[in-house]
């Protein structure tokens, strides 16, 4: 290792011409370029962006991250400060004379090349709210004025965009308003055409159905009604057909026929004959174990009770010409109730669809009459957004571009350190490089080594 080292600076010492003109080559090179490199200014313009719940209902967000918010929001600001939108106003007013499209596109990239937007102090645009924009040119004035120029457009095109997000807003819901009030407006006028024709109906309609608790009320209370007396009128045809037919049984036997409770009763002319009849018989009965049959008094008992029974099936004929009678009333009333139930039937139906279209009438009026509130009330909120101004609620200039007093770039003491560096090992190197291709032996040390034999002396050069 020593003899390492020792050789090392034998290395130096012997090549310290090339080690110096190397050194010096290097160096005056670094400061030539150092002394030569243009100064370049650059001038900063600092803005502040806060984004708050927007009144506009069509920019509204349902996202609640925020920082991914801000972070798409600065992306966008960055895309609009390079646009061409931005850039072609800039170059329109700092070279009033160019007009050609060539022209200011070649300004615009050539503006765009020493643009930068990015956020301050090397953070990214997840770790601020705040971002710079900053001109580079070897003119500070220049630079000054490109900076505050592209400022003034970028605030003003972000003001005309955000402007006219908040008319076309305005616009589109004012639009939609007018339409939604008109359709509201027909479907309110069809409600109440239909309430005009349909006025006498219309009671019915609202009636029809059940009222409170289970109490029926309008059409279906007099359905019921007559259903009632339809079914009592039947029962009641049913027990008339059946005392008829006994009626006409009894009528048609040749003995003493049997009558009938429900024919019975006080005055009656039946209930009579019917108890004649009986006295008789009880007679009868009493003079038959006593008396021949030619005995006179017992003919005349049993004469007079023919003459009794065919007067009670007289009686009876007469009273089932009576009930047939009043089985056709009966039969003809139901046939009337038939009619009138079948009627309300087919009108219950009638009013049950016109109750479903007037339903329908309304609730269609109720959607329309919805829609357009809401939409009423978003046009409201899309006026109050309109009336902010929203750059400054959104957007704030920090600082305005300054003119640049010291060029930020280049650093001629660093770039002279490097080549006073970069000279001292580029020589240092290159002398290990020569000597390295170079075979001769310049050492005593390297003469014993490859001859192994004692050095005795040497002659110095002179």
């Amino acid at each position: 290792m020593q003899n390492m080292f020792r050789e090392f600076i034998f290395i130096l010492f012997y090549r310290l011409p090339l080690v110096i003109m190397v050194f010096l080559m290097v160096f005056i090179v670094s400061l030539i370029f150092a002394v030569a490199l243009p100064s370049i200014y650059r001038s900063t313009a600092k803005f502040s962006l806060v984004i708050p719940q927007s009144f506009d209902p069509l920019q509204q967000e349902s996202s609640y991250d925020y920082r991914n918010r801000v972070r798409r929001f600065l992306q966008d600001q960055k895309e609009l400060i390079t646009s061409n939108r931005v850039l072609t106003k800039v170059v329109q007013e700092i070279y009033p004379s160019t007009n050609r499209q060539s022209a200011i596109t070649n300004k615009i990239n050539d503006i765009r090349q020493n643009l930068e937007v990015i956020p301050p102090g090397g953070e990214t645009f997840e770790g601020s709210s705040v971002f710079i924009i900053d001109f580079s040119d070897t003119n500070p004035a220049f630079a000054v004025k490109v900076a505050t120029t592209i400022t003034e457009k970028y605030l003003a095109t972000y003001r005309e965009i955000s402007q006219n997000k908040s008319n076309f807003s305005h616009t589109f819901f004012q639009e939609q308003t007018q339409k939604l009030q008109k359709d509201m407006q027909a479907k309110e006028a069809k409600v109440r055409d239909f309430e005009t024709k349909q006025a006498l109906a219309l009671l019915e309609i609202l009636n029809l159905g059940e009222g409170k608790g289970n109490a029926e009320v309008g059409p279906n209370a007099l359905l019921t009604q007559f259903l009632g007396n339809y079914h009592a009128l039947q029962a009641e045809l049913a027990a008339l057909q059946t005392s008829i037919g006994a009626l006409e049984r009894e009528s048609n036997q040749s003995g003493i026929p049997a009558v009938l409770a429900e024919m019975e009763g006080a005055g009656r002319t039946i209930t009579v004959f019917k108890n004649k009849v009986a006295q008789l018989q009880i007679q009868l009965n009493e003079m038959k174990p006593q008396f021949r049959e030619s005995f006179e008094p017992m003919k005349q008992v049993e004469q007079e009770l023919k003459l009794s029974v065919d007067a009670l099936k007289n009686e009876l004929k007469r009273s089932l010409t009576a009930q047939k009678i009043t089985a056709n009333s009966i039969r003809a009333r139901i046939g009337q109730l038939e009619k009138t139930i079948e009627s309300l039937r087919d009108r219950i139906q009638t009013i049950a669809k016109e109750k479903v279209t007037y339903q329908a009438l309304l609730q269609e009026f109720n959607i329309a009459k919805d829609a357009y509130m809401r939409t009423q009330a978003q046009m409201e909120q899309a006026r109050m957004s309109q009336s902010l101004v929203q750059d400054k609620q959104f957007l704030t200039l920090i600082d305005a571009p300054s003119l640049p007093v010291a060029p930020y770039k280049p650093n001629r003491g660093l770039i002279a350190l490097g080549g006073l560096l970069a000279g001292i090992f580029l020589g240092i190197a290159a002398a290990l490089t020569v000597d390295q291709f170079d075979h001769r032996m310049k050492t005593i040390y390297e003469i014993e080594k490859q001859l192994n034999v004692p050095v005795l002396g040497s002659i110095p050069s002179l």
